[in-house]
């Protein structure tokens, strides 16, 4: 769920809302402008490939395995999108005002998530380990 605003009032409501509490304004679907958000994850080979966590503006959560694609319906406005792969956090801020396309994928040598679409600002969150071998094997550092 995600907050917008009362195209009457101009109060924050639910975009699943199907009339504003403050004023009584009808809300549809239409009327709110709402388009898909189409997520792609690459298919990538690892030895280890859990699914890509996904919180959208922080509240709705999905799951996204190798290969797989997810439609999201979002209303127009800003948003915040949250991808996780353990350790491992991406953030991309876009505003919505048409159908969209965004591609997700892991950094083989850097091990960070890379969001791809047009007008997306991303954020890493990601802590940095550096990994040494020596005579006793991999060693975090």
């Amino acid at each position: 769920m995600a907050l917008i605003k009362c195209p009457e009032c101009q109060k924050e409501i639910s975009d699943k809302a199907l009339a504003c509490p403050n004023c009584g304004l009808p809300l549809r679907r239409e009327d709110r402008g709402t388009y898909d958000i189409l997520i792609k994850r690459e298919k990538q080979w690892f030895l280890i490939n859990p699914p890509i966590k996904i919180q959208v503006d922080s509240t709705e959560k999905y799951e996204l395995e190798s290969g797989e694609e997810i439609v999201i319906p979002m209303t127009t406005g800003k948003h915040d999108i949250l991808f996780s792969l353990g350790p491992r956090k991406t953030t991309a801020s876009f505003e919505v005002k048409e159908n969209m396309e965004l591609t997700i994928k892991s950094n083989r040598v850097s091990g960070e998530l890379e969001v791809l679409g047009y007008g997306i600002a991303t954020t890493n969150n990601s802590p940095t380990i550096s990994v040494g071998v020596g005579i006793g094997g991999i060693i975090d550092k």
